[in-house]
């Protein structure tokens, strides 16, 4: 999730082992010795900042003996972390929040979930599929999970904008290209017929919204796309394939749901867009939207009112989509954040003790999601009664039980795959290449990215 992930780094800066007096009420209630000090290292998105503070205090205001320090950083810090200090096992840290589908990558160098925590038998009955199946490695739980990443079939809502082009109907669509005809209509232009606002906003710099939605295409129209010969790389060279990029490109330049010219070069994101305007850009008033819906998840509500200049009172809302093709929703998902715990913690055991009153406790985690705008890993909080009170959760529910896990890519191939992704259907969008070059050239980019990193 580009800038929207964060990661959790949690070390105990105190002597404390795993043969350490239990300094937790769960297991064992003994007040510890001395405070144990746990730093924590995070990505800096303001919502999953703000819910991580309050599930901390949490913890701390039940276990007087923790003391929880937090250390703000952005993207790069901790991906880099990852790769140069975790992978060598030289990680000085207790407790790993890992990004989405990066467990398997480091699972030589993650400690397995003991059976005191959570089974994987009885993982399988508390968590949702698609985001457990994105921390067990080869049979093997390396994860908890702490939400369920689902980048597919919704869109963010600019309602003051909605509701001027639409007065009195509420958002809502059972068929796709009824979808298409309303964002169609909700792009603005001038006079000149230049480009204003863009109905619909598919990020051309962030990968999830394309990716996502070819991937899931391809299986809406009965197609998949690993190979059959080598299934840890892509086929592209397939009729699936082709139709679900030729519609992509239409949308753009046949139904003009969205203009690229409308995305600035720098300092801009799918949530920006739906904040504010630009000066440069579109009909160049910075307190107008750029974008009037985007393609993104449920995190995306609380990151776009972020985004609106001071003063603005713009409502949004989240509503989800139709399968793109028939009547079925089958669709990739991408694992989702998972607490872990590296081989060479200090103290392992009040390690999976934070993460289990975490990630295993329906209280904390309606609390945690509510804040950060995510949605639940846990079953418990997906069910159809779970979340029927809420607008956002009660959309998605039918949704979480669908998805299917995407797959295991090389943490360290994941920006050149995705990127592969998105930059060829631009190139697409823009004339530069045809479906087929296009996708031959994602299918070859991809697969070397994923061999080189193997």
């Amino acid at each position: 999730m580009r800038k929207l992930v964060w990661l959790f780094i949690v070390s105990v800066a105190s002597g404390c082992s795993d043969e350490a007096p239990d300094v937790t009420t769960g297991m064992g209630g003994m007040a510890p010795p001395t405070t144990v000090t746990i730093r924590v290292w995070r990505h800096d998105n303001a919502s999953y900042k703000q819910a991580d503070d309050d599930a901390f205090a949490d913890y701390m205001t039940a276990h007087p003996g923790v003391t929880i320090t937090s250390t703000t950083q952005p993207w790069g810090a901790y991906t880099g972390a990852l790769g140069a200090e975790l992978k060598l096992d030289r990680f000085a840290y207790d407790l790993v929040l890992m990004p989405p589908a990066a467990v398997c990558t480091y699972a030589a160098n993650l400690a397995d979930v003991p059976t005191d925590v959570v089974s994987l038998s009885d993982a399988q009955n508390t968590f949702f599929a698609p985001p457990l199946q994105g921390s067990t490695c080869k049979g093997v739980l390396k994860g908890l999970p702490i939400e369920y990443n689902l980048e597919y079939g919704g869109v963010i809502i600019n309602l003051d904008k909605w509701d001027a082009k639409f007065p009195g109907r509420t958002p809502g669509w059972t068929d796709w290209n009824a979808f298409l005809a309303d964002a169609s209509a909700l792009a603005e232009r001038d006079a000149s017929g230049k480009p204003c606002t863009n109905g619909l906003d598919i990020d051309p710099d962030w990968p999830e919204p394309a990716r996502h939605i070819l991937l899931s295409q391809i299986l809406q129209r009965g197609g998949e796309y690993w190979s059959k010969s080598d299934p840890t790389l892509f086929d592209f060279d397939t009729p699936q394939a082709r139709d679900s990029l030729a519609a992509m490109v239409d949308w753009v330049n046949r139904d003009r749901v969205m203009s690229p010219s409308l995305i600035p070069t720098k300092n801009t994101f799918v949530t920006i867009r739906l904040g504010r305007g630009a000066n440069e850009y579109g009909c160049g008033d910075p307190a107008q939207p750029l974008s009037i819906m985007g393609y993104v998840g449920t995190w995306g509500l609380p990151a776009s009112l972020a985004e609106r200049p001071p003063g603005s009172t713009i409502r949004f809302g989240f509503y989800h989509l139709p399968p793109m093709v028939g009547g079925d929703h089958r669709f990739i998902q991408n694992a989702g954040f998972a607490f872990a715990v590296p081989k060479t913690s200090k103290n392992a055991k009040l390690a999976w003790d934070i993460a289990k009153s975490i990630a295993l406790s329906p209280a904390a985690m309606r609390k945690w999601a509510a804040t950060a705008g995510t949605l639940p890993a846990l079953k418990a909080n997906g069910t159809k009664e779970a979340t029927a009170a809420d607008p956002v959760l009660s959309q998605v529910q039918p949704l979480l039980d669908k998805g299917q896990w995407m797959g295991d890519i090389p943490y360290a191939a994941t920006a050149d795959v995705l990127g592969a992704m998105v930059t060829n259907y631009f190139d697409a969008v823009k004339g530069t290449k045809t479906i087929t070059q296009a996708l031959a050239d994602m299918q070859a980019k991809a697969n070397a990215a994923i061999i080189m990193n193997r």
